[in-house]
């Protein structure tokens, strides 16, 4: 298998880091997650209160699956 992105392989970032969309992953405030920081879309985005990222504001667990055909 050829990966797009082969620096993110085994994370999903491997095939999908060009659909990566800033805007709706919001970490804090106006700060937004790189697609780094979510190269394993499962569960792992959470907004938090601040940027001490010590209080979780919202969880969004299983927002991406592999199951998804559209992954939106």
């Amino acid at each position: 298998m050829t990966w797009s992105n082969a620096g993110y392989v085994p994370d999903c970032a491997a095939c999908h880091a060009r659909d990566y969309e800033s805007g709706p992953h919001k970490k804090y405030g106006n700060t937004r997650y790189s697609v780094s920081e979510l190269r394993d879309c499962s569960g792992a985005c959470h907004v938090y209160s601040d940027s001490s990222m010590t209080k979780i504001s919202k969880s969004r667990s299983r927002e991406h699956r592999v199951s998804d055909r559209d992954w939106d």
